[in-house]
């Protein structure tokens, strides 16, 4: 399984491994003490019956009962680890039911249940259900994890309308934002090598080789490879459908963060968020951001703001992307190189453990020295104050939430700091976009169940939206495969 090279034959020999482990069998075996599969089992029952007998309204009040991604447990990630390649062969089918029942519905006779009818409960089953988003972390060079962990989502059809990045996380979202499907399931992202990186290291910047505006310089150059100045956030949403999401950070100490989308800034040009969120304290000056006026030329949006990294504080903004998109199930690459050390996946065990409970004191441990020695600083004059407001950067990244329900990590072994700082060897690279992707494919069941009722929600509803204005019916055609 380590040395294969796709996904398909690592597959196979994952299903291989799960006959020879016994874990095959647990599949097929629903009693677990790990989730209701009594509950399952009997609204898995009932879903056939109707679907059997043709019973349209039996089948829709069934659904209004609730349709949840997370019924009687059935979506904890510690039911994936057993198996090698899924969970149990009862939440596959549930789920599977739940795709098909929906489906069904759409497809009732009009005289029977109404469009008017369907597209409220579709409304209201999608607004109940959420929806998945992918965040993606900062990391600068560790960049190239992410470019294997979206390569591999985009390849199955995973990928979740909703991204959200930030510093070298808001590179990648920005692309996700203004390339299409068809252009990234190419390879574009196992293929794609930024060139300005190899030729201005970060690590010359800072060790001082490099100004501030030589610095600047070179980060521009950088983003001209791969982002136009011209394409605001609303044109991006218009083009590819894709709500991209890009943190920045204030550099004024008791300024909030901010999060710029289609929805929140729909003028600012993409190009100048990424610039922010790609600040980094110490290294490159905190940026303006530009918006496109009524008249079509750059102006400045909150002109006496300046903004930073990020990662700073708002590395993985949860809670803004589900007031924004009622998102309630988060996928997280993760490679912000200062907090991998203290991240422990602990929704992947049934107990958090000492060695988890330890790491987490030392991690709120030197979270309160960084705020005392930022105090201390900050009372040492201008060098003093230099120093406190990076230690404050420091502490703002530290204390914020790196886990979501499904957790991409990159380990520390897969790494090394000189990469972080885009110093990369012959085939490191493509090694650290093979580890993404090899990471990701143990996750592809779990994201895989996860995702597949909101597409169909999001299918149908955009079907149905659809026919309100056009009454001619298209169908729905190969949802999943």
């Amino acid at each position: 399984m380590d040395a294969v090279k796709r996904y398909r034959d690592w597959l196979q020999l994952a299903q291989q491994h799960d006959a020879l482990s016994g874990a095959e069998d647990w599949r097929r075996i629903d009693k677990s003490r790990l989730y209701d599969y009594t509950e399952i089992k009997s609204r898995l029952t009932l879903l056939r019956q109707c679907l059997a007998n043709g019973a349209y309204r039996e089948l829709l009040y069934a659904l209004n009962e609730g349709v949840h991604g997370n019924m009687g447990g059935m979506g904890q990630p510690i039911l994936y680890m057993r198996s090698k390649c899924g969970t149990k062969e009862l939440i596959d089918d549930y789920v599977e039911t739940i795709s098909e029942s929906l489906m069904y519905i759409y497809h009732c006779p009009e005289k029977i249940i109404s469009h008017a009818e369907k597209l409220d409960f579709f409304r209201r089953a999608s607004h109940c259900y959420g929806r998945s988003a992918l965040l993606l972390s900062g990391g600068a060079g560790l960049i190239y994890f992410h470019h294997g962990v979206v390569q591999e989502l985009i390849d199955h059809d995973l990928l979740p309308n909703v991204i959200s990045g930030a510093s070298a996380g808001s590179i990648v979202s920005a692309q996700l934002g203004i390339h299409t499907d068809e252009e990234l399931k190419s390879g574009y992202f196992s293929q794609k090598r930024y060139i300005e990186t190899s030729n201005t290291p970060l690590l010359g910047s800072l060790t001082g080789k490099l100004t501030a505006a030589e610095a600047r310089a070179s980060r521009e150059r950088f983003q001209d490879e791969v982002i136009p100045k011209d394409i605001t956030f609303q044109e991006a949403f218009e083009h590819t459908g894709r709500y991209i999401n890009i943190s920045i950070s204030a550099a004024e100490k008791h300024q909030n963060s901010r999060l710029m989308n289609a929805i929140t800034s729909p003028n600012v040009y993409i190009r100048s968020a990424v610039s922010a969120s790609s600040s980094i304290p110490g290294v490159i000056p905190p940026e303006r951001l530009y918006a496109k006026g009524f008249d079509g030329k750059p102006r400045p949006y909150l002109a006496t703001r300046r903004w930073v990294d990020g990662s700073v504080s708002g590395d993985l903004p949860a809670k803004r992307l589900m007031r924004l998109y009622g998102v309630n199930h988060f996928i997280v690459s993760l490679i912000n190189p200062f907090v991998l050390p203290f991240v422990k996946d602990t929704k992947l065990r049934k107990s958090k453990g000492l060695p988890t409970t330890v790491s987490q004191s030392l991690f709120r441990l030197l979270n309160e020295s960084l705020i005392t020695s930022e105090r201390f600083f900050d009372r040492g004059g201008e060098m003093g104050s230099r120093i406190a407001a990076q230690i404050a950067y420091l502490s703002r990244m530290l204390d914020q939430n790196y886990l979501g329900d499904i957790n991409i990590l990159l380990k520390q072994s897969d790494f090394t700091w000189k990469q972080a700082l885009f110093e990369f060897k012959e085939g490191e690279i493509e090694n650290l976009t093979d580890v993404g992707m090899r990471s990701t494919w143990p996750k592809i069941s779990m994201v895989k169940n996860a995702a597949r009722i909101s597409k169909t929600l999001d299918h149908i509803l955009e079907q149905l939206n659809a026919e309100a204005i056009d009454p001619t019916p298209s169908g729905i055609h190969h949802i999943y495969s």
